[in-house]
């Protein structure tokens, strides 16, 4: 191996990406070949990822897939840093499958010679990256992951998990990568100082990385929600509080403008109860409403791409005179359509997040519910569930709240 790392470097070879297992994670003997091949890579004036890795991707802009898994998301704004091969292969194919672009993605397995501060200090002026994601199980140079991470932190989020959390998670690392799990509370000390927002799985991960390089961030953690009908309403309401934000309530002026384009017996209060067969054009009106009001930093709206299943079904019935059935699943498909450019409206002009959640993601492909999907398509992912978009705008609170305090400049 180090020999075929020199013959690299005299064949004027920059960089190579060692995949071969069975180095330090072995223990002794394979911590003693790692050093030389490492040493090897020194001399030769060669940059090099691994061993024990997956390898490289970045779309941008050469369209280099060097990994190990045949997964081809297209170019985009997020940065992966992984010290396991499998996350950063899963979390590549997440992003393939529902279309959103990554920048990088490197998996430093055992970080032989270049190290995940490495890429983070890279990453603080790479201008195809806007959002970095990191998945780690040790950090072998506090200091230096600190200072590296503070200054990426003040100009760019950083989104991470940390693996070994448990004894057996530790056990675990240690034989994956031969990584030494610390403290996981100094740990988490580390991400409050660093401004790194810090979360427990791919989902969530995700979920955030995405609303931050679609969405601008909150002045606040104040919400405002808008529900399709009164049950989701009350499970935001709850995930909301237990995620830190406030659900605030509405003043006079924001309810005398919600009473002007809703009917009498709305719920008049903060979550908005649309109930059920209230106009399309009310909800999408609502959501503006409480974007306009200045007590509210960010939003969630439930109920987004209805306009599909109501098509589909009336879709299914014969055209006659006496019913045009086929301008009306025009007109109603297009409602979404035009719903969709209305939310993106609002979020440009008043600059405040509005998240989205509906039960129509749900087989979104299968069903091609195109305006779900060409939400998707613009990096606004709407959610399943309540507990996601409440947990998302909770984490991009807290990254602002940290911006708000003096951090370094990236120099």
């Amino acid at each position: 191996m180090a020999e075929a790392i020199t013959e690299c470097g005299q064949a004027g070879v920059p960089i190579c990406v060692v995949i071969t297992a069975g180095f330090q994670e072995l223990g002794s003997a394979g911590r003693k070949l790692e050093e030389q091949v490492a040493s090897a890579a020194q001399a030769a004036g060669v940059a090099m990822v691994g061993p024990n890795c997956a390898g490289i991707s970045s779309p941008h802009p050469m369209n280099v897939y060097c990994m190990m898994q045949p997964t081809f998301p297209p170019p985009g704004n997020i940065a992966l840093v992984s010290q396991s091969g499998n996350i950063a292969g899963s979390i590549q194919h997440i992003c393939a499958k529902q279309d959103i672009g990554i920048s990088r993605c490197v998996s430093v397995g055992n970080q032989a010679l270049l190290k995940i501060e490495d890429f983070l200090e890279y990453f603080i002026t790479d201008e195809q990256t806007r959002v970095v994601i990191a998945y780690l199980e040790s950090v072998s140079d506090g200091q230096r992951f600190m200072d590296a991470a503070r200054r990426l932190t003040a100009v760019k989020p950083l989104i991470v998990i940390k693996g070994g959390q448990t004894e057996i998670g530790v056990r675990a690392a240690k034989s994956h990568t031969g990584a030494i799990a610390g403290s996981d509370a100094v740990f988490e000390g580390m991400c409050r100082q660093a401004g790194i927002i810090r979360v427990t799985d791919v989902e969530d991960m995700f979920d955030t990385a995405v609303a931050l390089i679609s969405q601008p961030l909150p002045r606040g953690n104040r919400v405002g929600i808008v529900a399709n009908g009164g049950g989701w309403g009350v499970l935001t309401a709850d995930a909301s509080i237990e995620a830190g934000l406030d659900v605030v309530e509405l003043s006079e002026e924001t309810l005398q403008a919600l009473d002007a384009r809703l009917p009498a017996w709305w719920n008049r209060q903060n979550p908005v109860d649309m109930v059920a067969g209230m106009s399309r054009g009310a909800f999408f009106k609502a959501i503006e409403i409480l974007a306009k009001t200045e007590t509210i930093d960010g939003l969630i709206a439930l109920g987004f791409g209805y306009a599909h299943g109501n098509a589909g079904v009336f879709g299914s019935l014969p055209d006659t005179e006496d019913m045009n059935i086929s301008e009306y699943v025009k007109t109603t498909l297009q409602s979404d359509t035009r719903g969709m450019n209305f939310i993106l409206d609002i979020i440009a002009q008043h600059q405040k997040p509005v998240l989205l959640s509906s039960e129509f993601i749900v087989g979104a492909d299968r069903d091609q519910n195109e305006a779900v999907l060409a939400l998707r398509r613009k990096n606004v992912v709407i959610y399943p569930s309540s507990r996601r978009p409440a947990q998302v705008l909770a984490r991009m609170a807290r990254y602002q709240r940290y911006l708000k305090q003096e951090v370094p400049s990236e120099n």
